[in-house]
């Protein structure tokens, strides 16, 4: 049985799964918009963990990396289920959710670490 689903019902199952199973211990929102800021500026780096685990980070040093790094096992998960649709709502869904602008988006690679400030 073959079904059609259209490209915003998909949107709207994959944010309502990253809603589900994505969304940080802590949870996130308006209200930590300016936590979030802050911790970044302070350290540089944000990690964002799901049952204690880090999900993704997000970088900001001197260069203004922007940078969403996600881990190999959301990364892999998010794959599986929708391929790459995912990757763009994942960003939009994050800066919404956390204030921070993302400028640029990758899996994380362990041979490679962002400068930090």
């Amino acid at each position: 049985m073959k079904f059609i689903i259209t490209e915003s019902k998909a949107e709207q199952i994959i944010l309502k799964y990253l809603d589900v199973y994505i969304e940080p211990d802590y949870s996130w929102g308006p209200d930590l918009h300016k936590f979030y800021r802050q911790e970044v500026k302070n350290a540089g780096v944000y990690d964002f963990v799901i049952n204690d685990r880090r999900a993704y980070s997000y970088w900001d040093g001197n260069n203004n990396d922007k940078l969403l790094e996600v881990m190999p096992w959301v990364y892999e998960q998010l794959d599986s289920l929708f391929g790459s649709m995912w990757e763009d709502i994942f960003i939009e869904w994050f800066e919404k959710n956390s204030g921070l602008k993302v400028k640029r988006f990758e899996k994380y690679d362990a041979d490679w670490v962002p400068k930090r400030i």
